[in-house]
C-alpha cells in the first residue's frame, strides 16, 4: 500500500514482511518524530544552524528508514542549507518540511489500526 507519505510496500519488503517489526518501528516513530520535529522548529526559530543541521539529519535518517522519501528529501534540504551556514531560508524550507510531513502521523495511525484488524 503506497501512499503519499510512507511507501508501505517498500517498508514491508525492508523488514522482510515482518509485520510485528513494522508495527514496532512505526510506534517508535510515533513517539520520536514529534520530539525531533519540535526541536527542529525551535532551532529554525532561533536561527541555530548547528542544531538545525543535527535535527534535520536525525529526521532525514528516521524518514529514510521508514521509506518516507519526500519527507526525507525535505529534511535533507534543510540539513544541507544549515551545513552551508545560510540561515535566511530556514523558515521557507521548514514550512515545506512541515507541509510534506503533516500527514505522516495520521497516515501512520491509519496503518496501525489496519494492521491490528
Amino acid at each position: 500500500m503506497a501512499k503519499a507519505g510512507f511507501d508501505f510496500e517498500e517498508l514491508l519488503a525492508r523488514v522482510e514482511n515482518d509485520r510485528e517489526l513494522l508495527r514496532d518501528l512505526l510506534l517508535v516513530f510515533k513517539e520520536e518524530f514529534p520530539l525531533h520535529h519540535e526541536a527542529l522548529r525551535e532551532a529554525v526559530t532561533r536561527g541555530d544552524a548547528k542544531r538545525v543541521a543535527e535535527e534535520a539529519h536525525s529526521l532525514k535518517g528516521m524518514l529514510s528508514n521508514l521509506s518516507a522519501h519526500e519527507s526525507a528529501k525535505a529534511a535533507a534540504r534543510l540539513e544541507l542549507l544549515a551545513r552551508s551556514g545560510e540561515s535566511s531560508d530556514f523558515g521557507q524550507l521548514f514550512a515545506e518540511f512541515d507541509r510534506v510531513t503533516s500527514g505522516l502521523l495520521p497516515e501512520l495511525e491509519f496503518c496501525l489500526v489496519e494492521e491490528s484488524r
